[in-house]
């Protein structure tokens, strides 16, 4: 049987000396390693296969449906470079279904793969046209295609159409009733997909709005004037736009400003955190754009709120507390296709947050300088340990995922994760998909979505789908996504969640900027709110969890950029809770009896007298206004509050089982 085997391999290796072509492709067997002597064939031009001269083809029908990864990522092709195609139909009307160039984990000298190897699903009986093109390469190689069973995916979305279509997305909720919503911008109006409250569907609302810079690059959402209702930033490449919310929600006005700049990740971020949301605006080729809020509705150009950015190749800005310091940070991923490796146009910053509005470059300090051409990250606390991590996507070199060490530092992972080594990705979105409190994510490249298995390690499922916004779009608790002109509703499961909604006050309105925790028998997780996530996209600004089976919460802690902080104690899963800033320091809920503080008022030092066997850990003290002006751990039952002025104050313990006490106390 072997020699059999082996003399079919000898016939389809000596077949292959010939020219062939896509009308008479040779056929492949499944799991015997096949022989290219030499690319040599008629090529087809294709959406997968550009600027290549030759090609040659293989057809493929399975007597199964199965899992089927095609790889020319074997020791014996080191230091090769191939490129392979798979299509379905006839050969004047091929569509592409797979490609991959470099995504072999075999690599030269130089460290880099530039084999191949993809994965995908085929369905019994049907025919599958294989070819490797020239584009890189000539030279002889080996693959095999191997047959695997269908995994079925522990998760789904099922396809719906709505009235609407939008590559670049937004959704957001416009009209107040933190509902995400879907909006859809048109060169003549804007088109507002209003969410029902019973999550059967959408309401219908057209804007007349002349708007001559559509989001050709990226689109966000905020409330930069404080009046409870969402705006847009919209990313063209001649303009940055923003299209700002009347005040009763019921229309739009727009501003189109003069300044010339490719635009490509917009966000609205309180930069110099003084309550007012402005505007960042990521610049292809030169220095970004920075809009200033005047606290009176207005946003105006002041390159000088952000001035240590000179140089172009910004492609992506994500605004999140990267070094747990309660002060928001930057992370800007560059790429400029046409800058040589090494050029500051395509080297990664990290902008940490000095208070004032300071900033201070720490990208290579911090080990996050990546130098490939990176389009987007997405920044989420992916092992639950309480700090962000960074998921890099990036489109000419191996993606990276970069785990926070905790000391201001990052650490590389990514070859350890399970993911696969994709290259040539611009778009990534992460969420918990499926409710189990780990963070998911999917991008743009792969139509696969990562599910994240609790140690670091993701396992890859297939999409209907390869980008779009992210939000709850049937209020069902469960992450859906749209896309072109359809939403793809997430099948629900029976894990439990919350969502988390925020207004703010003193801090701006949405709370963008603010630190959402939750506590329960999990640990901890953690959500920074955003605008503008991925490279294009605008998704939910609601903070969703996902707590799996656990049927309590224990405590949900909102630490808002004013300093304000908002504590909620045992909170109902499975429901949406609006959280108003400070609204927790104005009503007592937290347990008052177990100790007395004296004196009164006190002068230097705080002291506490505790009944029976409690002990007192750390405390917290809010000014009357809800900003947190001390932290610190409590000894020997005192507290030295001498730098405080004279007035009142709130004061939070906690004591030795995690429980909060609050009380009033008057400083002399």
């Amino acid at each position: 049987m072997k020699k059999i085997t082996s003399l079919f391999a000898l016939c389809l290796s000596f077949w292959a000396t010939a020219q062939n072509d896509c009308a008479s492709p040779l056929p492949l067997v499944a799991n015997v390693m096949t022989n290219v002597p030499s690319v040599s064939g008629n090529n087809i031009i294709t959406s997968c296969s550009t600027q290549a001269t030759a090609a040659i083809w293989y057809s493929y029908t399975p007597t199964q449906s199965y899992t089927v990864t095609i790889s020319s990522d074997l020791a014996q092709n080191m230091c090769g470079d191939t490129r392979v195609n798979v299509y379905t139909g006839i050969c004047g009307e091929l569509v592409c279904i797979a490609n991959d160039d470099d995504s072999g984990s075999i690599t030269c000298s130089n460290g880099t793969s530039y084999l191949s190897t993809v994965t995908f699903n085929v369905n019994a009986g049907a025919t599958y046209i294989i070819a490797w093109d020239n584009r890189w390469s000539s030279s002889s190689f080996d693959f095999i295609l191997t047959e695997a069973p269908i995994t079925v995916a522990p998760i789904s979305f099922t396809q719906q159409s709505f009235a609407g279509s939008s590559t670049i997305c937004c959704v957001s909720d416009m009209d107040g009733d933190y509902l995400d919503d879907i909006v859809t911008v048109d060169a003549n109006q804007i088109n507002v997909f209003a969410q029902k409250a019973d999550g059967s569907g959408y309401t219908t609302h057209n804007y007349p709005l002349t708007v001559n810079y559509t989001p050709g690059w990226s689109i966000a959402a905020g409330d930069f004037d404080h009046n409870g209702f969402n705006d847009l930033a919209l990313g063209n490449g001649s303009r940055v736009s923003v299209v700002k919310a009347a005040p009763n929600g019921g229309g739009y006005s727009i501003i189109e400003y003069p300044q010339n700049i490719f635009t490509q990740r917009t966000n609205f971020v309180d930069i110099d955190n003084d309550g007012n949301l402005d505007l960042w605006a990521c610049h292809d080729v030169a220095q970004s754009h920075a809009y200033r809020n005047d606290g009176n509705g207005n946003l105006l150009f002041d390159i000088s709120l952000m001035s240590t950015l000179p140089v172009g190749g910004n492609y992506q800005s994500q605004w999140a507390d990267l070094n747990n310091d309660g002060k928001i940070d930057m992370y800007l991923s560059k790429c400029r296709g046409s800058a040589p490796a090494g050029d500051p146009q395509r080297i990664n910053l990290y902008y940490k947050n000095n208070g004032g509005g300071a900033f201070a470059e720490e990208g290579a300090i911090a080990g996050i300088n990546d130098g490939a051409q990176s389009w987007a990250s997405a920044i989420e606390d992916y092992d639950n340990d309480g700090d962000m991590d960074i998921m890099l996507s990036n489109i000419s070199d191996t993606n990276k995922f970069y785990r926070n060490n905790g000391d201001g530092t990052f650490t590389d992972i990514y070859a350890s994760s399970g993911i696969a080594p994709q290259v040539g990705s611009w778009e990534i979105q992460a969420g918990d998909f499926n409710n189990d409190g780990w963070i998911d994510f999917f991008w743009q490249n792969s139509k696969e979505l990562y599910l994240n298995n609790g140690d670091m390690t993701f396992s890859g499922y297939d999409l209907p789908f390869n980008e779009g916004a992210v939000g709850d779009l049937n209020h069902d608790g469960f992450l859906d996504v749209q896309f072109g002109s359809s939403v793809y509703m997430n099948v629900p499961n029976q894990n439990n969640w919350i969502t988390i909604n925020l207004e703010g006050i003193q801090s701006n309105y949405n709370g963008i900027g603010a630190r959402v925790e939750i506590y329960g028998t999990w640990g901890k997780q953690i959500r920074d709110i955003k605008s503008g996530h991925g490279f294009s996209h605008q998704s939910t600004m609601n903070a969703h969890f996902g707590i799996g089976s656990a049927d309590t919460i224990d405590k949900v802690v909102i630490k808002w950029p004013s300093g304000v902080e908002d504590t909620i104690n045992n909170p109902a899963k499975n429901a949406a809770l609006k959280v108003t800033e400070g609204s927790t320091l104005a009503v007592n809920q937290f347990t008052q009896a177990g100790f007395e503080t004296y004196p009164v008022p006190a002068q230097n030092v705080l002291n506490f007298k505790v009944q029976n066997t409690m002990e007192l850990k750390s405390a917290k003290i809010f000014d009357i206004n809800g900003r947190l002006l001390m932290q610190t751990s409590i000894s020997n039952n005192s507290l030295n509050v001498e730098k405080l002025s004279t007035g009142a104050y709130l004061l939070l313990v906690q004591d030795a089982q995690g429980k909060d006490h609050m009380q009033k106390f008057i400083k002399a």
